[in-house]
């Protein structure tokens, strides 16, 4: 039963990283998208690619509210609620199957 519980933790904390690596891709987008000058920045070309995985369609979902868009906010908020609850539940089942 330990290689099932051994699997169980490795995709959580495979996920985990995922998640926190969204997060920090949506922020750093969030503050590059203040500084125009660095518009064609291939690193900042890759992380508007990361952080538009979840952006993209949130942006479709939540319409600008006036000139302040609340997206980012949301889209870590939801990768918040995943950490907590996705990944500590695959946390605590491994730990139980041991």
């Amino acid at each position: 039963m330990f290689v099932i519980s051994n699997l169980i933790l490795a995709i959580a904390k495979v996920l985990q990283i995922f998640i926190y690596f969204e997060m920090t891709c949506v922020i750093v987008s969030t503050i590059l998208s203040w500084i125009t000058p660095y518009h064609y920045y291939p690193l900042r070309q890759f992380v508007d690619g990361v952080s538009s995985i979840i952006i993209k369609p949130l942006r479709r979902l939540i319409p600008p509210i006036g000139p302040v868009d609340i997206t980012p906010m949301v889209a870590i908020l939801i990768l918040t609620f995943l950490d907590i609850f996705l990944v500590r539940t695959l946390i605590d089942l491994a730990g139980v199957l041991r």
